[in-house]
């Protein structure tokens, strides 16, 4: 175990001392529990106590009130903040999300009842004593994601579970008891239930996970997609899994954004599904505007022929589209993973191909529109644009320096049409 495991683990345990010399009982529970037994490293480090709310907040000066309805309360010790959960019982979920009630209660035993997974239904007392009601130690030997209790109870309850139930079992390379398959599949169409912003955020850890791709096999498998509250572009929610094409794993790429590129070319998306896609999960405007550049970029590398059948002048106009930082990323991608693009050795030469570019936008030419406005003595107009595209492309190109004086020179030559066409003054 690390320092900071063994740190966040002690700190914890402390914290119960300081419980239980009050009077009261306290256990570390849930994820933290778990990741211990599975030697893998602490997030947060949650704590269920007898205590009630208004207790612990008397007993920690730095205590917040995050969630006195359902009887949490956070506390900061050591520079780590630590959710504090009085022992309790849930009522129905009538919208499959939250419980209507919750009660307070006196055990340990009983508040683990109303957890979801057998392998976080799991406590450690200061003395060293797991509470382990249900099993779940032995199911994190076995590797297996089983519910406590009935699972199409459990999934009902909370459809937010049924996201959570393939995440664990891609991360921790675990499999579905049968059971709990069944009932995540009989109750897969409370999906609908839950908010996009949620769905999205399971989604992004699964891509930033130990093993995106099946997670997202499983999703396929399931179809559990296919019931989100907003429909989600065609390439994520496919009729039938991927079968595995043998490429390299995506797990190599360490930017879960470079991760949803690989895996949107994997599943054939183009520019608008990966815009759409992340529109649609609430994963942020500027994330989905980013993926797309690299997800477009790569189609128009992998287009066939057309007018640009040459291979460098193809990769210097997908930059020209794109821009440098997406062509950056699609090269970091395309060092790691294998997806529908440029063959290995080609790649190799879209590096030294973007580096020898003298200029990738308008902004790092060598002359401004009003200077050519000046040099041709023409009104401004549409023109100027369409003047510096060209003298951008002819740069890139390598068939203009980028110098001010040979710029407008060429600028003066030019002329364009009213549907942005050139042909030469001379």
């Amino acid at each position: 175990m690390t320092e900071t495991k063994e740190s966040a683990w002690s700190a914890g345990l402390q914290l119960l001392g300081r419980l239980e010399s009050a009077g009261h009982t306290a256990f570390l529970v849930g994820g933290c529990v778990r990741d211990r037994l599975l030697g893998r490293p602490l997030r947060d480090v949650d704590i269920a106590t007898s205590a009630r709310p208004e207790q612990v907040m008397e007993l920690f000066a730095s205590a917040i009130p995050t969630g006195l309805k359902h009887g949490t309360v956070t506390v900061r010790e050591g520079g780590r903040l630590f959710e504090v959960t009085t022992y309790r019982r849930e009522g129905k979920y009538t919208d499959s999300r939250r419980p209507d009630d919750v009660w307070f209660v006196g055990s340990i035993e009983e508040d683990l009842a109303r957890r979801d997974f057998t392998i976080n239904a799991i406590a450690f007392g200061s003395d060293g004593r797991l509470v382990d009601p249900f099993g779940g130690a032995d199911d994190l030997r076995r590797g297996v994601i089983r519910t406590v209790g009935d699972p199409s109870e459990r999934f009902g309850e909370d459809a937010l579970r049924l996201l959570r139930g393939v995440r664990f079992a891609a991360e921790f390379g675990f499999d579905f008891a049968p059971d709990t398959w069944d009932g995540l599949l009989a109750q897969r169409a409370k999906l609908r239930h839950i908010a996009m912003e949620r769905v999205g955020a399971e989604l992004d850890k699964m891509a930033a996970g130990h093993d995106p791709e099946r997670a997202f096999r499983l999703l396929a498998e399931s179809g559990l997609l296919r019931y989100a509250r907003e429909p989600l572009p065609a390439c994520a929610t496919p009729a039938e899994p991927q079968a595995d094409s043998g490429e390299r794993s995506v797990r190599g790429l360490a930017d879960p954004d470079l991760r949803w590129a690989a895996l949107l070319l994997r599943w054939g998306a183009d520019e608008a599904e990966a815009e759409e896609l992340f529109r649609t999960l609430r994963l942020g405007v500027r994330r989905g505007a980013r993926v797309a550049a690299v997800v477009g970029l790569d189609r128009m590398l992998a287009a066939d022929g057309g007018e640009l059948p040459d291979l460098r002048a193809r990769w210097i106009s997908a930059v020209l589209r794109f821009g440098r930082a997406a062509a950056e990323d699609w090269l970091a991608l395309a060092a790691v993973t294998a997806g529908r693009q440029l063959p290995p050795d080609v790649a190799g030469l879209a590096r030294s191909w973007l580096d020898g570019m003298a200029a990738a936008s308008v902004a790092e030419l060598a002359v401004r529109g009003d200077e050519i406005v000046r040099a041709t003595g023409r009104k401004p107009g549409p023109w100027v644009a369409a003047t510096l595209r060209q003298l951008l492309s002819d740069v890139a190109l390598g068939t203009l320096p980028n110098e001010r004086p040979a710029l407008l020179v060429a600028a003066e030559t030019m002329a364009c049409d009213g549907d942005g066409s050139f042909y030469s003054k001379e």
